[in-house]
């Protein structure tokens, strides 16, 4: 499967369900992986972050965030998808889109608008109707933590503060930041080669990189 051939059949803009429009926000990156050849890989140095290249003394992870783990896991999945074509399933373009919204940074949105009104008032109430982060009379509801919607994992937030972007939210897409790495991730998915060690699900193997790491 190609990025062209996956393209085709993602939705081409953010209107719809939300399930539409995390396959939307998938197309975004498809789209400028289009017509992308194959880029010279960069050479593995177990000293450094395999995902940004930064110096990394971890020892228990080899990256240097949560947020690189989270996006080279994004790169990974992405190019298993085409190969094994996958990706051709609306189910998985959603898990996806969901995946990659939240590794740009717009948190979690298809799995708020999964939350009953009853949860979000009993969040609310528990809050005393006070955003979390900085006071002010929340409007909404967010996740503290991972994706999951139990009570003990949301808080009330207000508009300014909460974490959950809309798919295709102008306040994400428009940073200068979220350009950078949007670019990043293009050039990584549509080269044939894999450009980081870390972005072939096959040949990737983190606790040796680790091991790498240790002894130098």
């Amino acid at each position: 499967m190609t990025t062209k051939q996956l393209l085709v059949s993602l939705p081409s803009s953010f209107d719809g369900e939300p399930e539409s429009q995390a396959r939307a926000a998938l197309a975004l990156v498809v789209t400028l992986a289009l017509g992308i050849g194959e880029e010279a890989p960069i050479p593995e140095d177990p000293s450094t972050c395999p995902n940004c290249g930064q110096i990394c003394e971890a020892k228990r992870t080899p990256y240097c965030s949560e947020q690189c783990r989270e996006m080279a896991g994004f790169v990974r999945q992405f190019r298993t998808g085409l190969v094994e074509e996958w990706l051709a399933l609306s189910d998985k373009q959603v898990a996806l889109g969901q995946v990659f919204w939240h590794v740009l940074g717009g948190g979690r949105p298809l799995r708020l608008s999964m939350i009953s009104p009853k949860e979000r008032e009993r969040v609310f109430k528990r809050e005393g109707g006070l955003c979390q982060v900085c006071g002010a009379m929340a409007t909404t509801v967010d996740h503290s933590g991972s994706a999951c919607n139990r009570t003990s994992n949301l808080r009330a937030v207000c508009e300014t503060c909460g974490t959950d972007r809309a798919f295709g939210s102008p306040l994400i897409l428009d940073d200068p930041v979220v350009q950078e790495r949007l670019a990043d991730i293009a050039l990584r998915i549509g080269s044939p080669r894999a450009i980081r060690c870390c972005d072939d699900a096959v040949t990737w193997d983190w606790r040796k990189y680790l091991q790498r790491r240790a002894i130098r």
